[in-house]
């Protein structure tokens, strides 16, 4: 009686709320049953007034990242009015937007592309030619942007912070600026922007576009594959890194990143034979897979030391592609157990003691939700949206029960009712309105009529070996590892020579990096470094048996490597020349001499960039041909380091060929002067110019220019 009025109820308030009846999912275990109808509450409570989605109890804001994971995960089916009303309200002038982040947002994050997964997955729910390709213009657009912003179309990935983990000193080394963060590269946002243009690609079949179009978006796929698999992929490890660090020199960091490694083994990306390797190296926590490993010293649990439900969902629905039945029934267990102990789908919570305490955390996170509903919908009935049509293939544990049952699964004006009995991933019988049909029928779009559809399962070989083995024997290391502390480097410049110093300890001692290779071991905390007639960047790591993040980099500068262009006597467009009038201004040769809070020769150009065509060109006499790193000192005050959409963004051009995009995003003031990420440009011996503007590819969020503070161009000869 008490199970009947909690349904009565929950129908009679998403009746009141809008939100269309909702399938009906019965198993043989109460507590999935009653967890499941939480789930569809919690939803229901995250839907606002507008009719979006909110990211939780605690975020009241539709956020582009979460609504889109969560529409991916299990929401695109269930509630679709709050879906396609989500979806509309992150496009702007055609293009998806990027939420508030490090350094002022786009293009410091770019995880935004992730809509374009699940608008594609809610265009195969909704079957509306006119919406396929208005997604497919959303994406296309998106991405003509981004591959002129933020791509590498040399290592053929896309620059931007981890999708997801946002706040940086949880998953980065303190020194990680928002500068560093924006020219690195993340295993996780690269998945995203794989799985957009898959979209796109499959888009383009579905609207008969031209052949050219289609091969455009195959090519890209297959250049996306191979650059996220040669960038990141760690061969003797048989996994995939975190992220790749790049300044002049590049480090890819060898941390464990679950969301990330899920997606590469869902999209394809990762192949076939090294599935189980890539999920399996890290072992996970008694509750279940943070989403990082190893966890960073002395830094509390938000991102580090933590699990989200969502990525656990993300790792669920993989391990079940990998065949991995016993691994995916743990994650679901830890899920379960999260709210079963909270009595909510909490955010996240700390993976060491399975405590609420973290940082900060919400009730009812959208996307906790949908990872909880996604195991039902997705991994126990096995539902899948194609382009052909709806396939069905579970996925039940013993504990769930030998029958499942959902009722009311609209799409169109057709209705799917599904029964399973038995355990198990191999469908013995497939019976649909009682004729037996193949086990991987697919249930067409496009009639108007019920589809009653009864599966027998059985166990296979695989799931059976995967209870009976210990799936985990190849482990690199324990997701609960914690790496050294990281060397906190003190420099001193003198007589031409270089002397670092931390106080940092470690047992195992350091290993000294001369332009991202070995140099060599120590035990000592110090050592010297004299500059050469090339710039070298050398750092420092703790030796150790789990992945490390180097010391901040140490450009071993001197006048005979590196040279300062002042600004305000270049060639300027835009902006106003002013000068700070200190009473002993700084002359500086090398970088080491700079004061945080002063320009250069005491002037500066000021809100340079506010309108295209804006540009600094600067004369710099090469002493020889080679390459040099250039970059720029500049400064950003429009909002603080950790959240705001006022990243400035332009373009540098090295005698009248255009390099790459230049991002200068907030700082925090308008006192501290900062430099770019340098970038890489063969220059001639003799006169080049180097010249910094604005043009139509330099819009961040909402369609803004945003201005800056110009100080000096910095050129490094490197080789």
């Amino acid at each position: 009686m008490k199970k009947f009025l909690v349904q009565v109820i929950l129908l009679i308030s998403l009746a009141v709320s809008g939100v269309a009846a909702l399938p009906v999912f019965r198993s043989e275990n109460k507590i999935v049953n009653d967890f499941t109808e939480l789930a569809l509450k919690e939803i229901q409570m995250d839907i606002r007034s507008d009719g979006t989605f909110s990211a939780g109890a605690k975020w009241p804001a539709a956020w582009t990242r979460d609504m889109s994971y969560a529409i991916d995960l299990s929401l695109s089916f269930l509630f679709p009015e709050a879906v396609e009303k989500s979806l509309a309200s992150r496009v702007e002038n055609g293009m998806i937007l990027q939420d508030t982040g490090s350094g002022g947002s786009y293009p410091v994050s770019t995880d935004r592309i992730v809509w374009g997964i699940a608008a594609y997955d809610y265009a195969l729910f909704k079957q509306d030619p006119e919406y396929f390709k208005w997604v497919y213009d959303v994406i296309n657009k998106t991405l003509d942007n981004d591959l002129l912003v933020n791509f590498n179309s040399e290592k053929n990935i896309f620059r931007g912070e981890t999708s997801f983990l946002d706040w940086r000193e949880q998953t980065y080394p303190r020194w990680m600026d928002s500068v560093f963060i924006a020219s690195s590269y993340a295993l996780g946002t690269n998945n995203d922007y794989y799985g957009a243009i898959k979209a796109a690609e499959k888009l383009s079949h579905i609207l008969n576009l031209s052949d050219e179009e289609k091969n455009l978006w195959n090519s890209r796929l297959i250049l996306m594959k191979e650059g996220i698999n040669e960038n990141f992929w760690l061969t003797e490890k048989k996994r995939y890194g975190n992220y790749i660090i790049s300044n002049v020199y590049e480090t890819l960091y060898g941390g464990y990143e679950t969301l990330g490694t899920s997606l590469a083994v869902l999209n394809g990306v990762c192949e076939k034979d090294f599935w189980n390797s890539a999920l399996n190296a890290v072992k996970p926590n008694q509750f279940g897979m943070s989403v990082v490993a190893p966890q960073l010293a002395k830094v509390p649990s938000y991102h580090n030391d933590a699990v989200w439900p969502f990525v656990q969902a993300y790792r669920g629905l993989a391990l079940k592609k990998a065949g991995n039945a016993a691994e995916c029934e743990k994650e679901f267990k830890a899920i379960l157990n999260a709210a079963q102990k909270f009595g909510t789908f909490k955010e996240n919570y700390v993976a060491s003691t399975f405590s609420e305490e973290t940082q900060t955390n919400s009730d009812r996170q959208l996307w906790s939700v949908a990872g909880y509903l996604a195991y039902i919908y997705r991994v126990f009935c096995g539902i899948d949206f194609t382009e052909k049509g709806i396939k069905i293939n579970p996925l039940v544990f013993d504990s769930i029960g030998n029958h499942i049952k959902v009722d009311g699964i609209v799409f169109g004006d057709s209705v799917l009712n599904l029964s399973v009995d038995g355990s198990g991933d191999s469908i013995k019988s497939f019976v649909l309105n009682g004729k037996t049909c193949p086990a991987d029928f697919v249930i067409p779009y496009g009639l108007k009529q019920t589809f009653n559809v009864h599966i027998q399962l059985e166990k296979s070989e695989l799931f059976e070996k995967s209870y009976s083995e210990n799936s985990l024997n190849a482990v690199d290391f324990e997701a609960s590892a914690v790496s050294p502390e990281i060397p906190v480097l003190n420099v001193d410049y003198e007589k031409g020579k270089y002397s670092l110093r931390w106080r940092q300890k470690n047992e195992a001692g350091y290993e000294i990096l001369k332009n991202g290779k070995h140099l060599k071991f120590i035990s000592e905390r110090e050592f010297t470094v004299k500059p050469s007639d090339v710039l070298d960047v050398y750092t420092v790591q703790a030796v150790s048996d789990v992945p490390v993040l180097p010391a901040c980099p140490l450009r071993a500068e001197s006048p005979k490597n590196t040279w300062f262009i002042e600004a305000e006597k270049s060639a300027v467009k835009g902006g106003k020349i002013l000068s700070e009038d200190n009473p002993e201004p700084v002359n500086a040769k090398i970088s080491f001499e700079l004061d945080k809070t002063s320009a250069n020769f005491d002037s500066f150009v000021s809100r340079w960039g506010a309108a295209e065509g804006e540009s600094i060109t600067f004369d710099f006499k090469a002493p020889k041909d080679g390459v040099y790193a250039v970059d720029f000192r500049f400064r950003n005050g429009h909002g603080p380091v950790n959240t705001g959409e006022s990243c400035a963004i332009a373009v540098l051009f090295a005698n009248q060929e255009r390099c790459q995009a230049v991002v200068l995003p907030q700082q925090g003031n308008w006192t501290s002067w900062n430099f770019t990420s340098p970038v890489l440009v063969f220059l001639q011996k003799g006169s080049n110019k180097i010249c910094l503007q604005t043009d139509k590819t330099c819009y961040a969020q909402h369609h803004r220019l945003n201005s800056v503070d110009m100080d000096l161009c910095r050129i490094s000869r490197v080789k």
